[in-house]
């Protein structure tokens, strides 16, 4: 741009913009330096969202694999520490699978008269999300929490 000619006391004076950018950046830096850490750290959760989402997916699934009862419970927390591996360190270190919970007649012989009757799994996977790294949010910790419930084939073998 070009500079301005401003009058004062009976003489012209020539001021330039210079330093103008330089003060801009100084003033907008810290907005835009957030805007980057919330991108940052929506980005965070929403990978923490769906690999905890995955993570009851597949253990409900595996669990349903299961031929016995008893080894439920192990299968769906091992299937849940294997599937987020991927999950930011705060998130893998607290992720822990709930209790499977099996309705009633899960793993029971059905009865052949009750077509109606569905057995299933339910596994509910949590973690905590800590955003202490991003310098913006450093006492932000989001829990994360998803289940997913994986019906029983009614004509596979149990032992």
């Amino acid at each position: 741009m070009r500079a301005r000619v401003i009058a004062g006391r009976g003489r012209v004076v020539r001021r330039g913009e210079s330093g103008a950018s330089s003060l801009e950046l100084v003033i907008l830096a810290p907005f835009v330096m957030m805007l980057m850490m919330l991108i940052v750290a929506f980005a965070r959760y929403a990978q923490a969202e769906n690999l905890v989402d995955q993570a009851a997916r597949d253990a409900a699934r595996a669990a349903t694999a299961q031929n016995d009862r008893t080894a439920v419970a192990q299968i769906a927390a091992q299937t849940v520490t294997s599937t987020m591996d991927d999950a930011p360190q705060s998130c893998r270190d607290t992720a822990s699978a709930g209790t499977p919970v099996l309705n009633g007649k899960a793993f029971v012989v059905p009865d052949p008269d009750d077509i109606d009757e569905v057995a299933s799994v339910t596994v509910t996977v949590s973690c905590t999300l800590s955003t202490g790294d991003l310098s913006f949010f450093p006492f932000w910790d989001i829990n994360v929490e998803r289940s997913f419930t994986s019906p029983l084939d009614r004509y596979r073998g149990y032992r």
